[in-house]
């Protein structure tokens, strides 16, 4: 948790406030520690003390994102589906501070979003195991496809490749 707080230190330390929107919430830990100027918390599990119980992609679209200068996107596994519709909501303001983990294996799956923008659905049924093993190449494959071409990450290994980065959006 230390490293994930200093990835979100350095990630915003030329905004002169904080204004958040952390869609995997869980119990706000990780924004606790830092001054913010305004901050909202989006967590699927009810109970955890967010700000709104939903699932972030279902709401990412209704959401104004201009509200806010940094997006945090600390999933469990790749937030392809979320990026994609964060990305297509036209509030998403140019400078805006997009924090992600994106963690996988070979016996991940790809969602949807995944599947139907690379075109390999079909090919994916036949063998998940070896595209799930490119996963990580599609994610930043996606981010490519929507203008991204600086991302500052680092990465962990184990049972899972996980990666915790950050970028800022341009329009």
């Amino acid at each position: 948790m230390k490293s994930k707080m200093e990835l979100r230190r350095r990630a915003t330390a030329r905004l002169p406030t904080l204004r958040v929107l952390d869609l995997y919430a869980g119990s706000n830990l990780l924004w606790s520690p830092f001054e913010k100027e305004k901050y909202f918390g989006v967590d699927i599990q009810k109970g955890k003390g967010c700000n709104l119980p939903a699932d972030s992609k279902r709401i990412i679209g209704g959401l104004d994102l201009s509200q806010f200068n940094v997006i945090d996107c600390d999933s469990y596994g790749i937030p392809f589906d979320v990026m994609q519709r964060l990305f297509q909501n036209k509030s998403l303001s140019d400078g805006t501070v997009i924090i992600y983990t994106a963690i996988t294996n070979r016996l991940s799956g790809l969602n949807s979003g995944c599947l139907n923008m690379f075109g390999i659905r079909n090919i994916y049924k036949k063998c998940p195991y070896l595209i799930a093993a490119n996963a990580l190449d599609m994610f930043y494959g996606m981010l490519y496809n929507y203008g991204v071409r600086e991302v500052t990450y680092y990465e962990t290994h184990g049972s899972f490749t996980k990666h915790y980065g950050y970028f800022q959006y341009k329009k």
